[in-house]
């Protein structure tokens, strides 16, 4: 159950997207190897984590690869409209 609460807090926004996204651990988005290491966080959105693959050296964040990558609202707002969609 998702409380609404949560949803305002660009920390707890982002861990909600790590979990739904890899449940079982982060994963190249370009070769999909589990043995990827957190490499350091967006500059603008401090708890937007960044990766790198020790397999094939791609780097990525939590939204690399969504419909969420590349736009500019923070990520509560865009969680907020999927809560009040019913998604």
């Amino acid at each position: 159950m998702i409380n609404l609460a949560t949803l305002i807090d660009d920390a707890k926004c982002y861990e909600l997207i790590r979990h739904c996204r890899w449940p079982e651990g982060a994963c190249c988005t370009a070769c999909s190897s589990t043995a990827v290491i957190r490499h350091g966080h967006d500059e603008t959105q401090r708890h937007r984590q960044r990766y790198r693959c020790k397999d094939c050296g791609a780097r990525f964040d939590d939204l690399t690869g969504t419909i969420l990558a590349g736009h500019h609202q923070p990520l509560r707002v865009w969680v907020l409209c999927l809560y009040f969609m019913g998604l």
